[in-house]
This record gives structure tokens, sequence and C-alpha cells, in this order.
């Protein structure tokens, strides 16, 4: 993957690292020049000194051939990058959001959020970009994530009862939400748009599992 990454504090720093260890092209983009020197030193990426609200900064970063952005800075300077990068055509924005109230700006301009600094890790802002569709991560130990996803309109899934699209080995559906209730999976329960699925998986079955439900 490409990424950009807007913020190379704590948080932004861990992300690059587990960026680069997943093998992911990625450009940094930080205002202050001392820990641009740092970042360049320590990692293999692009460090790009400047400030990321202007348009010309994300242009230099390569944002139209990027297939995520993520940014790591206060609230209102997310915001504006955020708004500018939809406008050039970023395919996955993803966004740390410290508080709660600013969530429904991010939201809206749909944003993949990830909220709660002090309770969250860089790993669960790094999944948020690898698995743009999936939400709520939970890892259980090394090898094992409990998550959801939503049923997308087109997805090859509708209609199709549990027992019909051969999960992974590893992998089980251990809960749907459907209008407001939840539902014990069987495997004659088949699936509806807007279903929100909670998945337990093996960490190396997740791509496979996510494309049953978005692959084309």
């Amino acid at each position: 993957m490409y990424i950009v990454i807007v913020g190379a504090g704590e948080i932004g720093e861990k992300l690059i690292r587990l960026a680069l260890q997943n093998k992911d092209d990625v450009v940094v983009i930080e205002k202050n020049k001392e820990k641009c020197d740092e970042i360049a030193k320590k990692y293999d990426a692009v460090v790009i000194n400047a400030d990321a609200t202007v348009k010309e900064t994300l242009e230099e970063a390569g944002v139209d051939k990027a297939d995520a952005l993520v940014t790591t800075a206060d609230d209102a300077t997310n915001l504006l990058v955020i708004s500018l990068a939809k406008t050039m055509g970023v395919k996955s924005l993803v966004s740390l959001v410290r508080n709660e109230e600013s969530k429904p700006m991010f939201i809206e301009k749909g944003v993949n959020v990830v909220g709660n600094p002090s309770a969250i890790t860089a790993e669960y802002l790094y999944k948020a970009i690898r698995y743009p569709t999936v939400k709520d991560f939970m890892s259980l130990g090394d090898k094992a994530e409990i998550f959801k996803i939503v049923v997308p309109p087109d997805s090859k899934v509708i209609g199709k009862s549990i027992g019909e699209i051969k999960l992974p080995s590893k992998v089980s559906i251990i809960a749907i939400e459907r209008n407001g209730e939840v539902i014990i999976p069987m495997k004659d329960t088949r699936f509806k748009e807007n279903d929100v699925i909670t998945i337990l998986a093996r960490k190396d079955k997740i791509d496979k599992t996510t494309d049953i439900f978005f692959g084309k």
C-alpha cells in the first residue's frame, strides 16, 4: 500500500514503523523540523517538512496515487487535511479523533474514525487503514481477532446462507445484528443488506474473510 501519514508524534511514529514493517510505501508530513530530521534518520520513508493543510504539500506527497491518508494531529488540523484530501480523490481516509464531539464532522466526510487515543494503539490505527470496511477490532492474544463488518448493498453474500458462503477454516460468525435485534447465526441463516456481522477469525484469515463479503 501507498500511505500518507500526517503527523509524526508518538502514535504517528508507531504507525510509520508498523507500515514499514508490512512493506508499505510511506510518506510522512510533519511541520516540526527537528521531528522530521529524527524520522528521516530512523526510517526508510519519504519525510516532508511542511503544512499538510496546504494543497501543494499533499500534491508533493503524491496523494493522487495514495491508497490511504491517515491524520494523527489535533482534530482541527486533521479535519482540514481530510477535507482537502477528499477533494483530491484519496481512496481511503482515516483519522485519529481526540474529542467525541468532533466525530460527526469526520463521519460526514466518509472518514474511518479512530477515537480515544488514550485507549488505542498504533496497531489499531493501522488496521483501520489496512481494512477500511472492518470496524471494532479486538485482539484475542497474538493470533485471533474479533471484528464487525456491515454487509454492503452490492455484496455477493446477500440472500445466501452461512453454510453456502464457505468461510475459511478458523473463522466463525458469532452474531448478526439486524434492525436492532441480535440473531444467533445458524448454517441456514441468510444474509441481508446492512446486516452487522461479528466475526471471530485468525489474523492470517482476515483478508480471505473480508473478500467474501466485499470482493467483486
